[in-house]
């Protein structure tokens, strides 16, 4: 059998090369570039660790789906564990064979909503063929070269728009974090955060060559989330005390192939719809984290991206840990600091690494107050909301551009809202795949972005051109 000839390789490396848009869109102007290294090996530390401590859901999200399979609380503890241990993995996965752009892998909040599911109706072995099935799909979507068909429906004004919900929907997780039962400790705990990051970011500028102000997140978590937390009686020590320093990951934690795994129609079915709207979401993912690193956002970058997420879901599965996507908040990590390295998020893979092998080092990080990880997220949001209006703003803004922004930022916002709090328990009463398309704003945004793009742009304009 003769083998692709040098010629097809070259035009296949040619077409992974091509860039998704025309458009050049100028978002942020890194301070360290993608294969830019840090001065120092403990400003590598400092930036790295400081991606791990913006975001809560590798804590909260394995805990939902362990809830739902009717796990103990140590039980759901040692998922946690499992699950920080993969994310290190799968993100040293990304950012060595994957797109190599600077994104933390992590549990999938679209993911776990289809798991829990899945779990509840048809039990552990059958979910875990389920994530075995999707990662496999996921693998084979990227290393086919399908994705670059979207570079047309996917236009950069799209992009942005799903930047932009991406920044929305997350601050309403955010908020919660904050508001909380209402205590007024929280709103205490969540001025300190704001003022202490806003006077180390602004007036630390010049401290320790800059490293205080590119730091403000890492201090501010570790000043205001145990210092006068801890201080104020937020802090639960004893639950620290109580964990192992040291459990090593065992593989096939919940049985191996053919030793507990089953593989459910439905079940399959189901996880598949979760990995799909995941891979709706990491695209726009991706081009968030090129427009803050300044880079231009290519085919290969989706290809080999969405093929590293499916490989990366598959070692995770090895190890009883739940499947990982792309982590947005950490794009917000970039465009804040403007340190875009990606050696210092294979650093942060590292130190996740070592919190899934300490439980004594991940219930330290479990026991910083929600209200402080709120504030520290809301702030993150808001530079992802920006980096997506510049976004909008890169594209050419004709009639049909506006229209076509202003409609489906308006449905991704709105519809959610409406299937929540207006229809109500009826849209839990829908198919899994109906729900997320009705209440995830970013799938929606994504895919109503695509549609509304193929009916102004493809048929509408191309037939009032006509007349």
């Amino acid at each position: 059998m003769k083998g692709p000839s040098t010629d097809d390789i070259a035009q296949k490396s040619n077409r992974d090369d091509e860039a998704v848009w025309e458009e050049r869109p100028e978002i942020v102007t890194p301070i360290l570039k993608i294969d830019e290294r840090p001065a120092s090996w403990w400003e590598c530390l400092l930036y790295g660790w400081q991606h791990t401590l913006v975001d809560i859901s590798p804590f909260v999200l394995p805990l939902l789906v362990a809830t739902a399979a009717g796990l103990s609380e140590a039980e759901g503890a040692i998922w946690v564990n499992r699950g920080l241990f993969t994310m290190g993995i799968a993100t040293l996965i990304m950012t060595v064979f994957g797109n190599r752009l600077p994104i933390i892998q992590g549990p999938s909040a679209t993911l776990t909503g289809a798991l829990s599911s899945v779990v509840s109706l048809y039990g552990m072995p059958a979910m875990w063929g389920g994530v075995l099935a999707g990662a496999l799909m996921e693998m084979v979507i990227g290393l086919s070269g399908v994705l670059r068909l979207l570079r047309k429906v996917f236009p950069v004004a799209v992009s942005g728009v799903v930047v932009i919900t991406i920044g929305f929907s997350l601050a309403k997780t955010a908020t919660i974090w904050i508001v909380g039962k209402g205590d007024p400790v929280n709103f205490a705990l969540a001025a300190a955060t704001v003022l202490s990051i806003f006077l180390l970011q602004f007036l630390g500028g010049k401290a320790a060559g800059g490293i205080v102000s590119r730091g403000s997140i890492f201090f501010t978590i570790w000043i205001v989330g145990l210092g006068l937390a801890g201080i104020m009686g937020q802090v639960r020590w004893d639950i620290i005390a109580s964990k192992p320093w040291f459990d090593l990951p065992k593989l096939f934690p919940y049985g191996g192939p053919g030793f507990g795994w089953e593989f459910v129609a439905g079940a399959i079915i189901g996880a598949s719809v979760g990995y799909l709207g995941s891979i709706l979401e990491s695209l726009g993912d991706y081009a968030a984290v090129c427009a803050v690193s300044g880079e231009v956002y290519k085919v290969r970058h989706m290809n080999r991206g969405i093929a590293a997420e499916g490989f990366g879901c598959l070692i995770a599965s090895l190890f009883g840990g739940i499947p990982v996507t792309s982590y947005t908040q950490n794009i917000g990590v970039i465009a804040t600091t403007r340190i875009a390295s990606r050696f210092v998020v294979q650093i942060a893979a590292l130190i996740l690494m070592l919190y899934g092998l300490s439980p004594k080092v991940g219930a330290l990080l479990v026991a910083i107050p929600r209200s402080v990880i709120g504030t520290v997220f809301l702030i993150v949001c808001g530079t992802i909301a920006v980096s997506g209006l510049k976004l909008v703003t890169s594209a050419k803004l004709d009639t049909a551009n506006t229209f076509l922004v202003g409609t489906t930022l308006m449905l991704a916002i709105n519809l959610p809202v409406c299937a929540t709090y207006v229809v109500g328990s009826w849209t839990k009463t829908l198919p899994p795949i109906v729900q997320l398309f009705l209440t995830n704003s970013v799938v929606i945004a994504v895919v109503g972005g695509i549609v509304l793009n193929l009916l102004i742009n493809f048929i509408l304009v191309p037939l009032s051109d006509s007349r």
